[in-house]
């Protein structure tokens, strides 16, 4: 059972790894990046507020999601195994609406209310689906 329920957390991983879910943009005004070199050679990249916070997100939730395989296998009975199962499932779901969340604090922040409404659609459509 144990080994089902492995090789089913990897399918799932895989395929959300492969899934490209990605948060609306609004192509007149995209938040990018900006690269600043302080010297040739020796750049300096200054990256903006937003996606370091997504950056940083995405770090915990991979921490997560390796804390919750290694507690898979060391999953003492089924039902220990289920839950983490269910907490893995949950995990990619979890992971967009942090993002989501980051970017319509930004997006209200600029007062970006097409943006802002685009997001919260998605996140509607998300949290309604039942998948989390």
């Amino acid at each position: 059972m144990r080994a089902v329920l492995s090789l089913l957390v990897l399918v799932l991983l895989a395929s959300a790894a492969v899934a490209s879910d990605k948060p609306p943009l609004d192509p007149t005004n995209p938040l990018v990046p900006q690269a600043r070199l302080k010297s040739p050679g020796n750049a300096l990249l200054q990256l903006s507020p937003m996606y370091v916070e997504i950056r940083d997100s995405l770090a915990v939730a991979d921490a997560q999601q390796k804390q919750l395989l290694a507690d898979l296998t060391l999953a003492a009975d089924v039902a220990s195994a289920d839950a983490i199962v269910r907490k893995l499932e949950a995990l990619p779901v979890e992971t967009l609406l942090t993002i989501l969340r980051i970017q319509l604090r930004y997006a209200h922040d600029q007062d970006r209310k097409d943006l802002e409404r685009q997001i919260e659609l998605r996140m509607l459509e998300l949290t309604a689906s039942g998948r989390i």
